[in-house]
């Protein structure tokens, strides 16, 4: 049985991308060390590159070599564990004026006892490949963090070499269109947290994460309708979005998790030096330099 990226089947690229699909397909015969991939996996990359085919290709790779490398946050990913439920996730029911997708972050928990990093980054990233599964080819996405209840004591739980991790696929391999990151309820310490991911991050990231008081300043970039009660908008509560994202995590995805591992590199197969995870992460937090032919 073959994984179904998208819940709802394949979404079709635009049908300017179709002779770079099928270059795509012919690369892929040549790179033995890759999964055998779908049509929607070519779809999805080629959409979140914006059609750049050597980017795609770039990001491909990247994408199932850190995945593979990385197991603390890509293995054994089950939507029932206890462990994961430090963080909520709620993507709205309504998008930016642009169309873009917009979600928001925050933790479950307030007490830094009770926060396990790794396991936050990694129900992280759980939500966002559903989400990635759920949306199909998407023009782009918002993500709203809220720092409410967030203490230096969190601040001291961090594990750099995650957040190294974690920052580096953001921005080397996740095929989504990241078009902005809002950070609210800002803490006083938020310059401590700058020192810490600032060296890891690229100009480009840079560029699109705005710093937000409270949430009022948001509306230069969405309708502050569209957020949740709780932030003073016209949605429903917070609650029960997470509510609606929990129950579909739990009831759907559960298979579809342990499908997904099943997308790997084989270094056995890989022209030239081999990859493990010692060598995946350059200095400064960059992905290293991989071959695409």
């Amino acid at each position: 049985m073959v994984h179904k990226l998208f819940k709802d089947g394949v979404y079709q690229a635009p049908e300017e991308y179709k002779e770079d699909i099928e270059e795509l397909r012919q690369w892929l015969t040549e790179q033995h060390h890759l999964p055998t991939l779908t049509d929607e996996h070519l779809n999805l990359f080629l959409h979140s590159c914006e059609g750049n085919l050597m980017r795609t290709k770039v990001t491909m790779e990247n994408y199932f070599t850190l995945r593979t490398h990385t197991p603390e946050l890509f293995a054994n990913r089950n939507p029932l564990s206890n462990d994961i439920q430090e963080i909520n996730l709620v993507p709205l029911a309504h998008s930016s004026r642009e169309g873009y997708k917009v979600l928001v972050y925050r933790l479950t928990n307030y007490e830094p006892s009770k926060l396990n990093f790794t396991a936050g980054i990694k129900m992280f990233l759980m939500y966002n490949d559903m989400r990635l599964a759920e949306d199909g080819l998407e023009p782009g996405y918002i993500v709203v963090f809220d720092m409410k209840g967030i203490t230096l004591g969190h601040l001291s739980r961090i594990n750099l070499s995650i957040i190294k991790k974690f920052i580096v696929y953001i921005q080397d391999c996740h095929p989504a269109r990241l078009k902005g990151i809002h950070v609210i309820n800002t803490v006083s310490f938020i310059d401590k947290v700058m020192t810490i991911i600032k060296p890891f991050l690229k100009g480009s990231i840079m560029q699109i994460i705005h710093f937000h008081g409270g949430v009022q300043s948001l509306e230069k970039y969405m309708s502050l309708e569209i957020l949740p009660q709780e932030y003073g908008g016209q949605g429903d509560s917070f609650n029960v979005y997470h509510a609606q994202q929990r129950k579909l995590l739990e009831e759907e995805y559960v298979t579809w998790f342990r499908e997904e591992e099943n997308y790997k590199v084989d270094e056995s197969k890989r022209k030239g030096k081999k990859n493990t995870q010692a060598d995946t992460y350059g200095a400064r937090g960059s992905f290293r330099k991989l071959a695409i032919d």
